[in-house]
């Protein structure tokens, strides 16, 4: 009965596979798992390819669909079967009046088997479903879960406020990095309240990599100074399906710009560049860099098309180049932000 109580308005949680066990009986539980024994035929136990790298904390906010939950669920399964983890997965109830008795909880194993004799990985969750009842608990009881001496990372998703995200200072102090997606959320990571911001990392920026190589091998046929002598502002023009992957990308730009400067003159801090963004529906995103000395560059950014148009007239030398882009699929984004961004 305790346990209806709780799940009974957690549509995530009872969305999300696994098999159900008493939260005090969840590491024992899982252990019998994978302490399944080989096979006649000779195969190995699951329990020899499972070795976890790290802990994975996934926590669903109020905004997350049910839709949304599983297929996110499935990306980061997916992303273990690279980079095998324990998956901690948090899931409140939709339902903000709900009061239920008691963390719940099920495991999740699963095998993948490569493409190579022997090839096989494994990976684990555990799934914890709350209410805000027992969110004052939530924190201290998930730390029994991690793994020790492995490093920990925590993506939280759709919390309806950076204000409500904020209070989970926990998970952001014991944490080694921190990933949201811009994309799917309604603030930015500077309005969030933690005491070490540079851990955040923005999976929209992660997804820019290929673009990001591209334009940085464009402008290196030209001198740092000639490319910020006389710069005035960056226009950006995207439809609304790219608006994140630009914004963060913006950002990646005027810092890169700001890198530019201070090695010119080390002097004095470089000038600000102003920045704007616009949103056209029917635009393909473009950058365009204006200058007041005649110079002028320009980055038409086809996603769909898979190519990048690049030229500038820059202090009187003209450069074009065509590049590959591609915005990196999930997993691969997620790799980006946690390992080499």
């Amino acid at each position: 009965m305790v346990e209806c109580l709780a799940t009974e308005h957690n549509e995530i949680y009872r969305g999300l596979p696994g098999l159900e066990v008493p939260v005090g009986e969840a590491l024992v539980s899982l252990s019998n798992m994978w302490d399944a024994p080989a096979s006649s035929e000779g195969s190995r136990a699951p329990s020899e390819f499972r070795a976890s790298r790290m802990n994975f904390i996934l926590h669903f906010g109020f905004e997350a669909s049910t839709e949304e939950s599983e297929e996110l669920f499935q990306s980061v399964i997916s992303f273990s079967r690279r980079y095998p983890c324990r998956i901690i997965a948090l899931c409140p109830s939709r339902d903000k009046n709900a009061t239920g008795q008691g963390i719940v909880c099920k495991i999740f194993s699963e095998c993948y088997i490569g493409e190579g004799q022997g090839d096989m990985s494994c990976c684990e969750a555990i799934i914890f479903g709350y209410t805000l009842k027992e969110k004052q608990y939530l924190e201290d009881q998930i730390s029994i879960f991690l793994e020790s001496d492995l490093p920990t990372y925590y993506w939280p998703y759709r919390f309806d406020s950076p204000e409500n995200l904020s209070d989970y200072q926990s998970f952001f102090k014991n944490v080694n990095r921190v990933v949201i997606d811009t994309a799917s959320e309604t603030y930015q990571p500077h309005m969030l309240d933690i005491t070490e911001p540079e851990k955040v990392y923005d999976l929209a920026f992660a997804r820019t990599l290929s673009v990001r190589q591209s334009i940085g091998q464009f402008f290196s046929v030209f001198s740092a100074e000639d490319i910020v002598e006389g710069l005035k502002r960056i226009e950006i023009v995207t439809s609304a399906d790219h608006e994140a992957e630009m914004v963060a990308l913006s950002s990646w730009i005027q810092r890169v710009l700001g890198d530019c400067g201070n090695c010119v003159d080390k002097t004095k801090p470089a000038e600000s560049v102003s920045c704007s963004l616009s949103i056209d529906p029917q635009s393909v995103p473009t950058l365009r860099f204006s200058y007041g000395n005649g110079s002028s560059a320009e980055c038409m950014l086809d996603f769909k098309s898979g190519v990048a148009h690049l030229r500038a007239n820059i202090d009187g030398d003209d450069h074009a180049m065509n590049a590959a882009i591609h915005l990196l699929n999930p997993d691969d984004a997620l790799a980006e932000s946690l390992f080499f961004c």
